[in-house]
């Protein structure tokens, strides 16, 4: 019995982020303000006295007041400040191609990093979502070897590289044709199933061909030396 999958980076397990939210309640510092005074006291002032004396002549010379002169300070001049230097305009992101020559040589480049002979397994790439299942990173076609790159896998360089590489790996699976072994391989993990294997798996031999790291999860170091004996033919 023959049967066709198309597994895709989205297509089998739904990654959903959470998000959390911590809010600290600020309390106000209490200043102790001085108090005002209970009463306000105004002084008493002495009466004055009345004293009568015989008024004597005198002459007295009394000298004109000094007069008064007027020195005007000129302000000092103002500092002399350069004006703060532009900010030069950051360098425009590169354009990166998400079709085309230039992003399927780049594709075919991350492939053969791998060192598994994708073309003599008649794998192909299409840059372009799978036609009716849209929007997904990367597609891999099992019915005609082909693996789909939908553009926005391009919005980054360690995204395409998982991409490619994950999609690759399926296509590598799917030439062992060993679906019970890499289903027992990865039950240990809780992937006892075709799709969750074929997915875990799949992102363990992205990882050890370079991959930063997996989508589905995180392989583990056992995983992945498990993975590299798979890659070279031991299937023990």
């Amino acid at each position: 019995m023959g049967f066709a999958l198309v597994v895709g980076v989205f297509g089998l397990v739904g990654v959903r982020p959470t998000e959390g939210r911590a809010d600290a309640a600020s309390a106000e510092p209490v200043m102790d303000l001085p108090l005002p005074p209970r009463l306000l006291m105004t002084p008493e002032t002495a009466e004055p006295s009345t004293t009568t004396t015989v008024p004597v002549e005198t002459t007295t010379t009394t000298a004109p007041p000094p007069v008064e002169t007027t020195t005007t300070t000129a302000p000092p001049p103002p500092p002399t400040t350069a004006p703060p230097a532009a900010a030069a305009p950051a360098p425009p992101k590169p354009r990166v191609a998400s079709s085309g020559p230039e992003a399927q040589a780049q594709v075919e480049a991350i492939a053969d990093s791998s060192g598994w002979n994708w073309r003599a397994a008649g794998v192909r790439f299409n840059m372009s979502y799978y036609p009716t299942d849209c929007c997904h990173w990367g597609v891999y076609e099992a019915a005609k070897s082909i693996i789909w790159i939908g553009p926005s896998a391009f919005g980054d360089q360690n995204r395409l590289r998982y991409v490619v590489l994950h999609e690759l790996a399926h296509a590598w699976q799917y030439r062992q044709n060993r679906f019970r072994e890499i289903i027992a391989d990865y039950t240990r993990w809780g992937f006892n199933s075709i799709g969750p294997a074929l997915e875990a798996g799949a992102d363990c031999v992205a990882e050890v061909w370079g991959a930063l790291r997996g989508h589905y999860w995180n392989c583990p170091a056992d995983a992945q030396a498990l993975a590299v004996r798979r890659l070279h033919g031991d299937w023990r």
